[in-house]
């Protein structure tokens, strides 16, 4: 019975203490409830609004980087697409549009024609992953930019057209081995005409000195009886022809003395047995006046001229030239022209003439060293005009006023 009444106390005592303000449970439930509030005034009217904010500034800038990319798209002269995580293509260029004119919008599959290669589209655009895949389309190359971009959940591909630079590229590796051909070629020429000029001098030239100088030992014995008039005249025979030989080796070497003949009188030289051996008629215009070019210039002009009429000669068909050399606004023209069957000339992107001989190469070395341009200007049953211009920096104003003409 006390206990019972022991319990009672305690019960009461407990219950008496429930409305006190300081009582931990209600404290504990002022507490809970004041942070939720918090939380929940904080989500609702700080947390959601700006996080719709930024969705709609997400969604803002999505739209506008799309526009930004399809305004330039449509500017850029290269083709370009865009293509979504299943590869379907959704947007192309005016460029693209017209590069493959089969390809639907919406419709059209990367594949169709990217067909050889596999490309993990999906996990390009979701990692924003960048390459370069070199591809041959169509008979032209092209280094396609491959773009993923996450946020818009799509891949740009850039065609970057590349077939100019492969082209260039092939030209200049041949191009390359020309030279290096032209160079052996070269070089087996030089090695030829030493060994042809060391055969003149050793079998002829050195052979006739050495019959002369034995003819010259043998006078002695004729001295005091008389000298033999045939052994006279076979000792000036031998000297003859040596002088002949000799000649015709400073001949092949150089061929005319431009220095001491002048520029018009080797080349109307040349120009005469040209028409002489082959039939040709001919027209040759000159300045009146002597130009006061230099030596360097007046071998260049006739080197060209040179190998131009040998061209004439072996391939044009042709049945008369003309050569003119014209001086306007401080430039020196050489125009060289047939009436022959022309042809096709083949020019690298680097602006050099190529061909199966050497003799253009060499044409359009020689004038481009001396700061001049080289052209040739000829059709298939055109004819040919070769067109040679330097820079002449003094004039005599004289020099502009008069040409004469020569014709055969």
């Amino acid at each position: 019975m006390q206990l019972l009444f022991q319990k009672s106390n305690e019960v009461n005592e407990y219950l008496k203490s429930l409305p006190s303000f300081y009582n931990p449970v209600y404290i504990s439930i002022l507490i809970f409830i004041l942070v939720s509030a918090i939380i929940y005034i904080s989500y609702r009217y700080i947390y959601n609004p700006m996080l719709r904010k930024h969705r709609k500034d997400q969604k803002q800038f999505e739209l506008t980087t799309a526009k930004i990319l399809a305004m330039f798209s449509e500017l850029d002269p290269n083709p370009i697409m865009r293509i979504n995580s299943s590869g379907l293509i959704t947007s192309l260029n005016k460029s693209a549009k017209e590069r493959f004119p089969l390809l639907e919008i919406n419709k059209s599959n990367l594949n169709s024609i990217v067909s050889k290669i596999e490309i993990d589209i999906k996990g390009i655009i979701q990692n924003d992953k960048s390459f370069i895949l070199p591809l041959e389309l169509k008979d032209r190359y092209y280094d396609i930019n491959f773009h993923g971009i996450s946020f818009l959940d799509m891949a740009q591909l850039y065609f970057w057209d590349t077939t100019a630079q492969k082209e260039y590229d092939r030209q200049m590796t041949n191009y390359q081995s020309l030279l290096r051909n032209s160079s052996a070629h070269l070089q087996k020429v030089i090695e030829e005409e030493r060994n042809r000029l060391s055969r003149i001098l050793h079998d002829s030239i050195a052979q006739n000195m050495l019959l002369i100088k034995l003819n010259v030992g043998n006078y002695k014995k004729f001295i005091s009886a008389g000298l033999d008039e045939q052994e006279y005249l076979r000792t000036i025979n031998i000297l003859d022809t040596t002088l002949k030989d000799i000649r015709e080796l400073a001949h092949n070497l150089k061929p005319l003395n431009i220095e001491e003949l002048g520029l018009e009188t080797v080349v109307k030289s040349m120009c005469n047995n040209v028409a002489r051996e082959a039939g040709f008629k001919y027209q040759l215009q000159f300045p009146e006046h002597q130009l006061s070019i230099s030596k360097e210039l007046e071998v260049c002009i006739f080197r060209v001229i040179q190998e131009s009429l040998n061209n004439i000669i072996r391939h044009a068909k042709a049945t008369s030239f003309n050569i003119n050399l014209l001086l306007d606004d401080e430039t020196l023209v050489l125009f060289i022209s047939d009436d022959g069957i022309g042809f096709k000339p083949k020019k690298l992107l680097n602006d050099k003439y190529i061909s199966d001989g050497l003799g253009v190469m060499n044409m359009q070395e020689t004038v481009e060293k001396l700061n001049g341009t080289f052209q040739i200007d000829s059709t298939n049953n055109s004819g040919t005009v070769v067109i040679a211009a330097f820079p002449i920096e003094t004039i005599n104003q004289d020099e502009k006023s008069s040409y004469k003409n020569i014709s055969s």
